[in-house]
């Protein structure tokens, strides 16, 4: 049998390459099947030696999140959905060469976390951007929080996803969520012109200051003990296992407002 086509598409322009989301029916929203394509994806580009990767969203989302109509299936080894969040963004986050995200639309959940991922951020006005898990009843990955927390602060990452309430580009911009802010019909030039300009620098030289840039990130950060990974563990189980969870999905489907009981 023939695998799915793949909802990651490739493009080159130079020394640049765009992965665009193709999954316009649900605004870009990723499965098991496009996570590991993105996965695949970043490892072809550090193969082909790439400079630059831009990713962006097929017409005016740039990525809805998690498909919320797939949480009931089980990924690659039974996965759970945050688990293959995880792998693509771990994929992403780890490629040598820059990545510059253009927001050209909608971005929330995973596609929020995808934007925060990489390296740049170019957001066309009008765009929004979201963390809903507490609207769903999910506790997010740690790993997700921890780059909210690097790139916003403590402060902001607490309301976005407390609140689960999306903001506008140009507030975005305002708490470093984004870095530039453009109309529609520049934005994307903006962004690709963005990643030809660091295409034309020495890759080495850009590629290295990369990989020490994480380093030293990842030197202010304590990890976490044995007794705390557990206790995260169990506090994210318990969520995903919660008659919360279930509400929560129900209530997207049916697009009415959650009924939480805590338990």
């Amino acid at each position: 049998m023939n695998a799915p086509p793949s909802r990651i598409l490739t493009e080159d322009r130079g020394f640049v390459r765009i992965l665009t989301i193709d999954n316009p029916q649900k605004r870009n929203a990723l499965d098991y099947g496009s996570l590991e394509d993105l996965t695949r994806a970043c490892a072809d580009a550090a193969r082909d030696r790439v400079r630059c990767l831009v990713i962006r969203g097929t017409g005016d989302s740039f990525c809805s999140g998690f498909d919320i109509g797939s949480m009931e299936s089980d990924g690659r080894g039974g996965d759970r959905p945050d688990l293959a969040v995880e792998r693509a963004m771990e994929a992403v986050e780890t490629v040598p060469c820059p990545t510059v995200a253009f927001v050209n639309g909608a971005a929330f959940g995973a596609g929020c976390e995808l934007a925060v991922t990489c390296d740049l951020r170019v957001a066309r006005a009008g765009a929004q951007l979201g963390m809903p898990p507490a609207k769903l009843g999910v506790v997010y990955a740690a790993a997700g929080l921890r780059r909210f927390l690097a790139l916003v602060g403590p402060g902001h990452t607490r309301e976005m996803f407390f609140t689960g309430k999306p903001m506008d580009a140009e507030t975005a911009r305002g708490v470093g969520l984004v870095d530039r802010v453009l109309a529609a019909e520049h934005a994307e030039q903006d962004a690709l012109g963005l990643a030809e300009e660091i295409a034309r620098n020495a890759p080495l030289a850009v590629q290295g200051m990369k990989r020490i840039l994480r380093l030293l990130a990842a030197a202010h950060e304590r990890g976490l003990t044995e007794a705390e990974r557990i206790e995260v563990s169990d506090l994210r189980s318990r969520a995903f296992e919660s008659a919360d969870l279930r509400e929560g999905r129900a209530a997207w489907a049916e697009r009415r407002p959650p009924r939480f009981r805590g338990e």
